[in-house]
């Protein structure tokens, strides 16, 4: 879903990623791909888009148990593309490199573009005041190795995301501290197909 004009949207996102590894470690290679998977079939899926200054996107946050993809600019495709390339990038530490980046979207209407490592695009990721005095040396979200998808301030520093990429380590302390917790509540509706009419 993506927030546009304070409406919600429904939209599918085709990405492909050319790469290119770096290690030799085919080990390595195989851990590092797998992650970059996670990055769009967990941590990017199921999520609404938005940027910073959307008013619904706000009240969303509030009120609602979503997860959300929290882009500095509008909710356009290269823009996306362009935090898409960043992030993939930030979480494969330099073993494998994403050397472009093609995305193109439903809502998109039938426009792919194409990220590369010096494409104007990524000119859109540029922010300023991002966060607070606080936390102003800190990076956004898309240039960091974590699972974040936006960026919170908290009490004890700012959101990681959901879960660690670190297998062995299932959950990191202060990670645990910051992650939104979401319990699984099935709910029965009633269809009204029994019904008599």
């Amino acid at each position: 879903m993506l927030i546009v004009g304070e409406e919600l949207f429904h939209n599918q996102y085709d990405v492909t990623c050319h790469i290119s590894p770096v290690t030799a470690n085919l080990v390595e290679q195989s851990d590092y791909f797998e992650r970059l998977k996670s990055l769009y079939q967990l941590v990017f899926a199921n999520t609404i888009i938005t940027w910073r200054e959307e008013e619904l996107y706000q009240l969303l946050k509030i009120n609602s148990d979503n997860r959300f993809i929290e882009l500095p600019r509008p909710p356009y495709d290269q823009v996306m593309a362009a935090a898409c390339f960043a992030k993939s990038n930030a979480i494969l530490d330099g073993k494998i490199v994403v050397t472009k980046l093609e995305l193109g979207s439903y809502q998109g209407d039938g426009i792919i573009y194409s990220i590369e490592k010096d494409g104007p695009e990524l000119e859109l990721l540029d922010v300023d005041n991002w966060f607070t005095a606080k936390y102003n040396k800190m990076n956004p979200w898309w240039l960091r190795p974590d699972t974040a998808t936006y960026d919170e301030e908290l009490e004890k520093g700012i959101y990681t995301g959901h879960f660690s990429w670190n297998k062995e380590q299932a959950e990191v302390d202060e990670q645990r501290e910051h992650a939104k917790i979401f319990e699984f509540n099935p709910k029965v509706l009633d269809g009204g197909k029994s019904k008599k009419k």
